[in-house]
């Protein structure tokens, strides 16, 4: 959703409730992050930071409140909000362990391939219906028809949108790659057309599109 301008206040409230996140002072932050959406009420950032905080400390009911207001603010996609919710949906409702976010989170933290992928492993081998792990694990893979496996095992997972457009993005580059660009550019076109994917989904597969038009 479109605010204009931020308020310079809000602003510096977003950014010390950041730092106080990061130094460990969670309610220091929260309570920065509640006046800056006092402030700014449209501006989804706080909002998603304030749900993130309250995943950090372990009360999962706030945090999944905050992600569904990010996402009213920003329906068509914000960061990991729609993956956040379909988990945090998905633990309230016993389709998966409490906690099972928190341990997905611990992919994004880590800049070690290898780490990324034990965590994405071990999630799936006690989930297998955890279609985000699916997307992380298609992502690190190197061969085609492994990727493609695991890509087909996200995408039966009924993932949210953004893991189901990026699981599709991916299914397309594969078959581009080997040559079948007839079958990428309807699997891109798909994307781009569904509902069942974000905006930026849509973007990049207009690009990928264009891409193999060109060549």
């Amino acid at each position: 959703m479109e605010t204009g301008p931020i308020n310079e206040q809000a602003n510096l409230l977003h950014l010390e409730a950041r730092e106080a996140g990061q130094a460990g002072n969670y309610s220091v932050a929260i309570e920065k992050l509640q006046e800056a959406m006092k402030i700014e009420p449209l501006w989804a950032y706080p909002v998603y930071d304030l749900a993130f905080t309250y995943l950090l400390v372990g009360d999962f009911e706030n945090a999944l409140k905050y992600y569904r207001e990010t996402d009213t603010l920003e329906p068509d996609g914000f960061f990991t909000t729609k993956t956040a919710i379909y988990t945090l949906e998905g633990e309230k409702s016993g389709l998966f362990p409490e906690g099972l976010y928190t341990f997905y989170m611990q992919i994004e933290w880590t800049d070690e391939p290898e780490k990324k992928y034990d965590i994405a492993k071990q999630i799936v081998d006690n989930v297998p219906s955890f279609a985000p792990a699916w997307k992380e694990i298609a992502y690190l893979q190197t061969d085609p028809e492994e990727r493609l496996y695991s890509i087909e095992q996200g995408l039966a997972g009924d993932p949210d949108r953004e893991t189901k457009g990026i699981l599709l993005l991916n299914k397309a580059m594969i078959f581009s790659e080997r040559g079948d660009k007839e079958t990428a550019k309807k699997l891109l076109s798909e994307i781009i057309e569904s509902q069942e994917t974000t905006i930026s989904n849509s973007a990049i597969a207009k690009v990928a599109l264009k891409s193999i038009k060109d060549n």
